[in-house]
C-alpha cells in the first residue's frame, strides 16, 4: 500500500510524494508529517485552520475572560460577609478622660451609662479646677496677708496672763461673771443678754483686729465675737461668731440691727475649738476671716473711725454659756493701704 499523509491545509490524504494537494492545492513540503502532528491537526477545528484563525482565537479568549469574570464575581457575592475588624468601644476608667477614645461603628451613640460616667468625670474635672483655682486664691491672700502684717504697726496685744490691761472682772447686772484665768479672759453667763468691752485708748479706720474665742459650753446658745467703729452713742459692726453661723451686722444706737453679711463656718470649724476670728477694714473694705480662711468681702461705709473690742452673748434665758477669750490684737494700717 502506498503512504499516504494528510494535508496541513484540508486534511485530506494525498499520496506521500505528492507536492500539491489535489483538493486545496496548498503546496506541500517534502517533510513527512508524523502521526502524532496529523492526529494533534485533526483534533483543531477547522475553522481554526482557516487563515481567520488570529481573530477567532481574540474573541475566544476575550469571551474567556468576560465569563470567568462574571463567574468570579457570582461566586463572591455568595460567599458569607465577613465582619470589618473595628476597634472596641473606650471605657473610661481614670480622670481625666481620654481625648483620643475609640469607638466601633455600632456603638457611636452612647449609652447611659457612659454618658453618666463622662458627666461624672467632667464634674469631678471642674471640681478639681474650682479646687485648684481656691488654692491659688488662697495662696496669694496668705502672701496679702502677709505684707499687710509687715507694714502693720501693733497697738495692742493682750495673751490675758493677767489683768494687766484693767479688763472689768466680777459679776455685771447679776447675769454675767468675767474672769481672767487660766490663760484666758472668761465670760459666764446665767441668764439671756450681751455684752462687749473695747480697747479704749485709741480709734482705728483702717486696722487688722484678731482674737481667739472658743464657746465652751452652751452650743448654739452662745456667741463670741469682734467689734468695731465702736463710737458712743451712734453703733458699731459686730462679727459675731457661732458654733454653727457667722454674721456681720451693723448695730446702731436707732433701729433694728440691719445683717451685712452671713455664713455657716462648719467646714472649717470644729465645735468646741478655738477659733481665730479677724477683721481687716481699708476704708470702706470690710473683711471677715475665720481660722484664716475668708468669710466675707464687703464695702460699707456707714460708720467711721471706732474704738475695737471683743463681745459675747448667751441667748437662753436661763443661761449656761461660757466663752474664752485668748490673743487678742489690734494692728494698725497706713490709710490706703
Amino acid at each position: 500500500m502506498s503512504q499516504e499523509r494528510s494535508c496541513p491545509q484540508c486534511s485530506s490524504a494525498v499520496p506521500h510524494d505528492a507536492q500539491v494537494c489535489p483538493h486545496c492545492g496548498t503546496q506541500l513540503s517534502n517533510k513527512t508529517t508524523s502521526p502524532t502532528d496529523a492526529a494533534l491537526s485533526a483534533m483543531v477545528p477547522s475553522f481554526i485552520r482557516t487563515g481567520r484563525q488570529p481573530t477567532i482565537l481574540l474573541v475566544v479568549i476575550i469571551l474567556v475572560i468576560v465569563i470567568g469574570g462574571t463567574a468570579l464575581v457570582t461566586w463572591m457575592s455568595r460567599r458569607s460577609p465577613v465582619a470589618p475588624l473595628v476597634a472596641p468601644t473606650a471605657s473610661v476608667t481614670s480622670l481625666p478622660p481620654s481625648p483620643t477614645a475609640i469607638r466601633s461603628v455600632d456603638s457611636q451613640s452612647p449609652s447611659s451609662d457612659t454618658v453618666s460616667v463622662t458627666q461624672t468625670a467632667q464634674a469631678r474635672t471642674a471640681q478639681a479646677l474650682v479646687q485648684m483655682a481656691a488654692t491659688q486664691t488662697a495662696t496669694a491672700l496668705q502672701a496679702e496677708l502677709t505684707a499687710l502684717f509687715a507694714d502693720a504697726q501693733r497697738v495692742f496685744y493682750d495673751e490675758f496672763v493677767d489683768n494687766r490691761n484693767a479688763w472689768f472682772t466680777g459679776v455685771f447686772q447679776d447675769i454675767e461673771l468675767n474672769l481672767i484665768e487660766d490663760g484666758v479672759f472668761k465670760v459666764l453667763w446665767s441668764g439671756k443678754d450681751t455684752s462687749y468691752e473695747v480697747y479704749e485708748l485709741s480709734s482705728f479706720t483702717d486696722f487688722i483686729g484678731e482674737v481667739d474665742c472658743r464657746i465652751a459650753r452652751g452650743g448654739g446658745d452662745g456667741s463670741c465675737g469682734l467689734i468695731f467703729a465702736q463710737q458712743r452713742n451712734v453703733g458699731f459692726y459686730k462679727f459675731e461668731f457661732f458654733i454653727d453661723y457667722y454674721r456681720l451686722s451693723i448695730i446702731l444706737a436707732e433701729g433694728e440691727p440691719v445683717i451685712l453679711a452671713e455664713g455657716d463656718p462648719r467646714r472649717i470649724t470644729t465645735v468646741g475649738d478655738q477659733n481665730r476670728l479677724r477683721v481687716i477694714r481699708q476704708g470702706e473694705r470690710i473683711r471677715l476671716f475665720i481660722n484664716d480662711a475668708l468669710a466675707a468681702d464687703l464695702r460699707d461705709n456707714t460708720l467711721g473711725a471706732g474704738r475695737v473690742g471683743v463681745s459675747t452673748a448667751c441667748y437662753n434665758a436661763e443661761g449656761g454659756v461660757e466663752v474664752h477669750f485668748d490673743n487678742f490684737g489690734i494692728w494698725s494700717l497706713a490709710s490706703g493701704s
